[in-house]
């Protein structure tokens, strides 16, 4: 975030100022990523009550913006196939709100661009899976895919768009990471790679879902690599020192951690930012079933305030809160609450990534000259997994 957009998100958090909300519009995809928290097939949405009809996210949009949101947020499943957006993202550009949109990029069409170019998006967020049409074919489920994506990108481009890249590693696509790297550069753009995937508890609580993960080795291998791929030497020798300070959790270094008070959730969640599912539920963070106010049930204001005062008395898990290693692994309440299923566990999965991340910037630093490993004083704390309101 730019130091501006940074103070301003401060002060609405401290205020609890709801400035930034994600408005998920449908969990209906033309992919069927396995991974996927939220995908739902057209059948599955008409059993359980179909989506929210333009009538709801307009009325939500007008109580948002009464309430502070400046800068929403678009999402899905495919956000363009939602049959209203059109028309929402009109309303919403004429409230004077700042609006960005999700995309895995496949949808994007001349008509989108044409009604797009007319009212610029603060940027659209697309989402590579692969770096071939056969990594789609094999994750997304669509052989095509990648030839898709590269005609909405382009279309973007002609049409003068902004958009930003994105990635999600997994192990069907982890093999293809430097192919998405050369295809962002190819647009002269970066690209934000996560490495964690969140346990699908949304979707579907089954322990085989596990599986479409990296696991805690792997995910912290291509979190380095990523890291080595696009940050100068200097850039990723301060992320190496700072890693290096890894402490190993001993069963004595773990039982002081839970010995002491559990700590507050620390993110913009429930302070000035806000999900509201397709369902029509309000809560702090899309990536928790809990807690949640539904919006046709309540109004905005009051909804939001029952969001602000749970979190405010919300605590989580002393053993990340309070753990030796918690500048260098970046553990949210959503991480802890769906890899343990609660706020007090300790989440295994992260410690083992924090451990081996610290030996892989370790390995690839020791590939950088001396003089400058001896130069790297300055901390930095481990580069965080991507955010969905980071994306802005």
């Amino acid at each position: 975030m730019s130091a501006i957009r940074d103070k301003l998100f401060g002060l609405s958090a401290k205020k609890r100022i709801p400035i930034t909300g994600a408005f998920e519009l449908t969990p209906v995809c033309n992919f069927q990523c396995k991974m996927c928290y939220v995908r739902k097939s057209t059948g599955e949405v008409v059993k359980m009550g179909g989506l929210q009809p333009l009538s709801f996210w307009l009325d939500v949009a007008e109580q948002a913006s009464d309430a502070g949101t400046l800068s929403p947020l678009l999402t899905g499943g495919e956000t363009f196939l939602y049959p209203h957006i059109r028309e929402l993202y009109q309303a919403m550009y004429k409230m004077g709100m700042e609006i960005s949109i999700n995309s895995n990029g496949s949808c994007i069409t001349r008509d989108t661009v044409e009604w797009l170019r007319e009212m610029p998006p603060s940027r659209i967020n697309i989402t590579l899976y692969g770096g071939s049409n056969e990594t789609y074919g094999r994750l997304c489920g669509d052989p095509n895919g990648l030839d898709k994506v590269r005609r909405g990108v382009d279309l973007l481009v002609q049409n003068k768009i902004r958009f930003k890249f994105n990635c999600s590693l997994m192990p069907d696509n982890a093999g293809d990471l430097k192919k998405m790297l050369d295809f962002a550069r190819s647009y002269g753009l970066g690209l934000r790679v996560a490495t964690y995937m969140f346990p699908p508890v949304r979707r579907i609580c089954c322990e085989e879902e596990f599986s479409e993960r990296l696991t805690p080795q792997e995910c912290a291998y291509y979190q380095v690599l990523s890291d080595w791929y696009q940050l100068t030497p200097e850039q990723f020798c301060r992320l190496a020192v700072n890693a290096g300070k890894y402490q190993e959790l001993t069963p004595e270094l773990l039982a002081e951690a839970a010995e002491k008070p559990a700590q507050k959730m620390g993110c913009l969640s429930g302070r000035c930012s806000y999900w509201v599912d397709w369902q029509g539920n309000l809560s702090g963070c899309g990536m928790m079933d809990y807690p949640k106010v539904s919006l046709k049930d309540k109004s905005f204001h009051d909804a939001w305030q029952k969001i602000v005062d749970w979190t405010d008395n919300a605590r989580y898990s002393s053993y990340c809160g309070n753990c030796v290693n918690r500048k260098i692994c970046y553990v949210c309440a959503a991480m802890v609450y769906n890899e343990t299923g609660g706020f007090t566990g300790r989440p295994v999965y992260l410690c083992e990534k924090a451990k081996y991340a610290a030996q892989y910037y370790k390995k690839f630093m020791d590939k950088l000259p001396v003089d400058m490993i001896a130069a790297s004083t300055d901390l930095a704390t481990t580069q965080p997994e991507s955010c969905v309101f980071d994306e802005n």
